[in-house]
């Protein structure tokens, strides 16, 4: 009876390590976004615009995530066609929830049949408390460039 007790007991104690194991393992969570819309504020013409996101959120068992987006915004207008594709990991302790750092290409931007006209990517910091964005190797056309000297090369790009 005693080795009865002993294989029930290494048993209990098997799947008790299984399921902790099982509860320590990542939780992975996929959400898309898709609209549509004409904007008539950006540019003096209207544009019709399009925005698709996939974001991938994995979230490990000490509260840290991990945030996989993949972004194109596509901007016609003219017979003309803006592409930007973005693609970015975010990754979030735990321990300082309002402190991001990105790593990836975060503006990707082409006229359709023309080259790269934008490329940022790189590492920067982002504090969610404050809305500040620190870029720790700023190029060419780094995260500080002027939104709306952007918007003026789009507007260019998709003028008739």
């Amino acid at each position: 009876m005693s080795r009865f007790l002993v294989v029930a007991a290494v048993a209990i104690l098997a799947l008790a390590g299984a399921a902790t194991a099982a509860a320590d393992e990542p939780t992975k969570q996929t959400s898309t976004l898709s609209q549509s819309f004409v904007d008539n504020e950006a540019c003096p013409f209207p544009t019709n615009v399009t925005v698709d996101r996939v974001r991938t959120t994995i979230t490990f068992s000490n509260g840290d995530q991990t945030r996989h987006v993949d972004l194109t915004v596509t901007i016609s207008t003219n017979d003309k066609t803006w592409i930007e594709r973005d693609s970015y990991i975010v990754f979030i302790s735990a321990d300082s929830p309002n402190r991001w750092e990105i790593v990836g290409s975060f503006t990707h931007t082409r006229v359709q049949g023309g080259g790269t006209v934008f490329l940022e990517s790189g590492r920067i910091s982002y504090d969610l408390a404050t809305d500040t964005i620190t870029d720790l190797h700023p190029g060419p056309h780094g995260t500080g460039s002027d939104p709306d000297a952007y918007a003026a090369t789009v507007c260019a790009a998709l003028a008739p």
